[in-house]
C-alpha cells in the first residue's frame, strides 16, 4: 500500500466520454483504497485556464489521466501544457484513452510515455471505446454501463495491486518512434482536408445563451456573439454537442465526406483494451 497521498483525476474532455471514464476509474480506485484516498481531486483539463496552472504530485499519490485519441494520437493542442505544468515524483499514474471506435492508434503509449519522463510511475493502462465526436451512428452512446464496469473492475485490481505492493511499471516498447497522426479520409478513398473548417451556425436557432463559448476548450467562440469563431477549431465537436437548440454544424465538405466514411466503416462495435502488469 502506497504511503498516504492523495487520489487525482485529470481529463480532457470536451464532449463528456474521457470525464466519464475518469471519474469511473478513480471512484472505483477510491472505494477499494479506502479512507486515506477517498477525496477524489478532479482537474479539468478541457477549461484553458486550468492548463495553464502546474500540477505537481508526490511520491505516494494516485493520478488516473484521461484523454480522448484525435488521430491516433493525443491531441497535439494539449501536449505542450501537459509537458510543461503536469509534474510528477515516482507518482503511480493510470493513463486512459477513449477512441471513437476506429483505432487508438498509439495514443495510450504516446501518454504513458510522457508521463513517465514527467516523473510519474504508470502501472496500468487502458483504451476504451466511446461514442465517436464526429457521429452517433458510431459506438453511440458508449462507454455504456457495460464498459464503465470492466473499467472500474480493471481500477479495483490496479487498487489491490497497490495494497499489496505489487504494482510496477508497464511493459511497452519504449525505443520505437510515435507514430505520425492518422490521415483523415473522404468516402471515396482520397485524402480529406478539413484543417482549417469551422462549425457555422444557423442564427434562426441561435439564443446567444453563451453555451458553446464557455464550452469551446480553445476558447475560440465569441461570448457575445457565438456565431462568430474566432480562433483555433480543433473539431471536437464541444460546441455542436452542448448547444441545447442544435444551432451549430459543419458544413465542409471535406469533412462530411470524411464522417461518410467512418460511418461506413467503423460501425461495428470494437472491443476496449485493459493493460496490466
Amino acid at each position: 500500500m502506497p504511503s498516504k497521498g492523495k487520489l487525482s483525476a485529470l481529463y480532457f474532455s470536451p464532449t463528456g466520454s474521457a470525464k466519464k471514464a475518469a471519474v469511473a476509474a478513480a471512484g472505483a480506485m477510491a472505494e477499494k483504497l479506502g479512507a486515506a484516498y477517498k477525496a477524489i481531486e478532479y482537474i479539468d483539463y478541457t477549461q484553458k485556464a486550468n492548463r495553464d496552472i502546474e500540477y505537481r504530485f508526490s511520491r505516494g499519490d494516485i493520478a488516473v489521466f484521461a484523454m480522448p485519441v484525435y488521430a491516433g494520437r493525443i491531441p497535439n493542442i494539449i501536449l505542450p501544457a501537459l509537458k510543461a505544468n503536469v509534474i510528477g515524483n515516482a507518482t503511480y499514474a493510470v493513463p486512459i484513452c477513449v477512441y471513437g471506435n476506429r483505432s487508438y492508434g498509439d495514443a495510450l503509449r504516446e501518454l504513458i510515455l510522457l508521463l513517465e519522463q514527467n516523473g510519474f510511475l504508470p502501472i496500468s493502462a487502458a483504451a476504451m471505446v466511446s461514442e465517436h465526436a464526429f457521429s452517433d451512428k458510431i459506438a453511440k452512446n458508449r462507454p455504456d454501463q457495460a464498459d464503465l464496469a470492466l473499467l472500474r473492475a480493471f481500477a479495483q485490481r490496479t487498487a489491490e495491486k497497490l495494497i499489496q505492493g505489487k504494482a510496477h511499471a508497464l511493459d511497452i516498447d519504449r525505443k520505437k518512434e510515435i507514430e505520425p497522426y492518422y490521415t483523415p479520409l473522404k468516402a471515396g478513398g482520397e485524402r480529406a482536408s478539413f484543417l482549417k473548417a469551422k462549425p457555422v451556425t444557423d442564427k434562426s436557432r441561435c439564443t446567444r445563451c453563451g453555451i458553446c463559448a464557455a464550452a469551446c476548450p480553445m476558447q475560440s467562440i465569441r461570448k457575445a456573439e457565438p456565431c462568430i469563431v474566432e480562433g483555433i477549431c480543433i473539431k471536437c465537436q464541444a460546441c455542436i454537442k452542448c448547444c441545447p437548440n442544435k444551432a451549430k454544424h459543419f458544413d465542409d465538405a471535406d469533412f462530411l465526406s470524411h464522417v461518410k466514411m467512418l460511418e461506413n466503416n467503423y460501425a461495428k462495435p470494437n472491443d476496449s483494451l485493459f493493460m496490466e502488469n
